[in-house]
């Protein structure tokens, strides 16, 4: 048994080794000590908190900016997503996992636990290097969705929770029968957030179904919480930047507010 456990583990190890490519000329990465390398010799160091940068992008930062992370950090440490992180955790099966743009980590830190490996991915290196301090299990990645450093059909589940959904490339890195987890706003997501901001409030769009791959399941979740932060919240949203001045004041103003938090949980498979 001692020896099984011990092939196993040999197994991913090096199975680990060749799942990343390099974001240069594509060819596997392998990890020296602290330093990602390909056969034509591009190398990636690793930052002291564990992430690496793969993103071409390396002019300026991307992404969300440490006062943005900040924020939806403040907000989402208070745990009022909590129910969706417990529900996707639920829906999460395999042995590799990818949270395709992850952010801070909040939702990657929780779901990676059911998986032998874990990866995050984002733009964001301030989002990054905040997720790769508070989560050791998971390996964190500056990169872009649309271009992810992962070889062909080598993730068991992949999530994307409330950012833009590069299905063309998660198709490519999902396994056959990997399962991609799509979490978006529910119609009265916010509502009474949006109550505060605009005369005529309005409910969000139901998310269309991705054709290429196979429907499993859409549930739509709902609790409603007394938030006592809104400006957070408010910086959480879309809306932070599509509101008046006017609304921006009244949300300025308000103490605390019970909000309806509904989100569309949509769980595909590759076929």
């Amino acid at each position: 048994l001692r020896e099984v456990k011990y092939s196993a583990s040999l197994f991913l190890l090096c199975y680990n080794l060749f799942m990343l490519i390099c974001p240069v000329c594509k060819e596997k990465l392998i990890k020296e000590n602290k330093t990602f390398r390909c056969e034509n010799n591009h190398s990636f160091d690793c930052a002291k908190q564990g992430y690496v940068n793969l993103s071409r992008k390396q002019t300026k930062n991307h992404g969300d900016n440490a006062l943005m992370v900040k924020a939806r950090t403040d907000f989402l440490e208070k745990d009022y997503y909590d129910f969706m992180r417990q529900y996707v955790k639920e829906k999460a099966k395999g042995s590799i996992y990818l949270d395709a743009g992850c952010g801070q980590g909040y939702y990657t830190k929780e779901i990676g636990t059911n998986f032998d490996q874990s990866y995050g991915i984002d733009l964001s290196k301030e989002a990054i290097l905040h997720a790769s301090k508070q989560d050791k299990h998971t390996q964190y990645i500056v990169g872009s969705l649309f271009d992810m450093p992962f070889s062909n059909a080598s993730i068991d589940c992949v999530t994307s929770i409330f950012v833009p959904l590069g299905q063309d490339e998660i198709y490519r890195v999902l396994k056959e029968n990997g399962y991609w987890i799509v979490v978006g706003p529910g119609p009265k997501h916010c509502f009474e957030l949006k109550e505060v901001l605009y005369d005529t409030p309005y409910d969000n769009e139901m998310p269309e179904i991705q054709k290429q791959y196979e429907l499993v399941s859409q549930k739509i979740i709902q609790e409603k919480k007394m938030v006592d932060d809104v400006w957070s919240l408010l910086e959480m949203t879309p809306y932070r930047y599509k509101t008046s001045q006017a609304g921006l004041e009244r949300v300025k103003q308000l103490e605390r507010l019970e909000v309806t938090f509904e989100f569309v949980v949509t769980v595909y498979k590759k076929i």
